[in-house]
């Protein structure tokens, strides 16, 4: 079941009879299955190297994956971001981890994020701890040097159990290096990317504030066995 709303909370995968994500390798290539597309994102920005294409997601029994189309083309200083808040964590960050005139604001902030620079590869899986970021260097596992781009995280990443039911917030953008950049492309919140079609603004004074995401439901042992209606009331029992 996909869609999008206005508020928080989406639908983004129901995964209930679907089966576990087994074929998911993170390579680069999309072997992602059609129902796993979220977003079809393409198109709208002014200059391709800044604009994310088709993004996927979809689960297994050790961790959520997304997979989305980009290429910079060579441009330089083309940074990408994911932003994580789980059901399970109350808080979370109110500013971007980089610097960048990014900002999260409302009922859900994140918890994680994921920031790659496509200049050096260099990543980092950055943790909310009540007060600021912690900087983890190059602990994901993210391929980004390929057309089609994926990332894996893992549920210990986000603290999440997933033999229990949780939500999972997500947002992605596109970004270049400095403190005058805001989100160039965004995935759910195309009305606040600061590039489209018709021209782009590269650097701004005030924050962007995100308070909306795509979310991914994890429905539990469903994740990894075939669902009737009688075993979800044994596994839940």
């Amino acid at each position: 079941m996909f869609g999008k709303a206005a508020v928080l909370v989406i639908a983004l995968t129901m995964l209930l009879g679907v089966g576990a994500a087994s074929a998911i390798v993170v390579d680069g290539v999309n072997d992602f299955a059609p129902g796993d597309l979220i977003d079809p994102d393409g198109g709208d920005t002014e200059h391709a190297p800044i604009d994310l294409l088709d993004v996927y997601a979809t689960y297994d029994q050790n961790a959520i994956y997304i997979g989305y189309g980009h290429d910079h083309d060579g441009w330089t200083g083309v940074q990408v971001g994911i932003s994580f808040a789980t059901s399970l964590l109350p808080g979370g960050g109110t500013f971007d981890p980089w610097g960048h005139q990014i900002g999260f604001e409302g009922v859900c902030l994140p918890d994680f994020i994921a920031y790659v620079n496509l200049d050096s590869e260099w990543n980092e899986w950055c943790v909310w701890n009540g007060t600021g970021w912690d900087h983890n260097a190059n602990i994901i596992n993210w391929v980004t040097a390929t057309p089609f781009d994926e990332i894996e995280i893992t549920y210990d990443m986000l603290g999440v159990d997933c033999a229990e039911f949780s939500q999972v917030f997500v947002e992605l953008w596109v970004t270049q290096d400095g403190t005058t950049k805001g989100p160039l492309d965004l995935s759910y919140n195309d009305d606040l990317q600061l590039s489209t079609p018709g021209g782009t603004t590269w650097d701004i004074d005030t924050p962007v504030m995100i308070s909306c995401y795509h979310c991914i439901e994890l429905y539990g042992p469903s994740a990894t066995n075939a669902t009737t209606w009688s075993g979800i009331k044994r596994l839940y029992r």
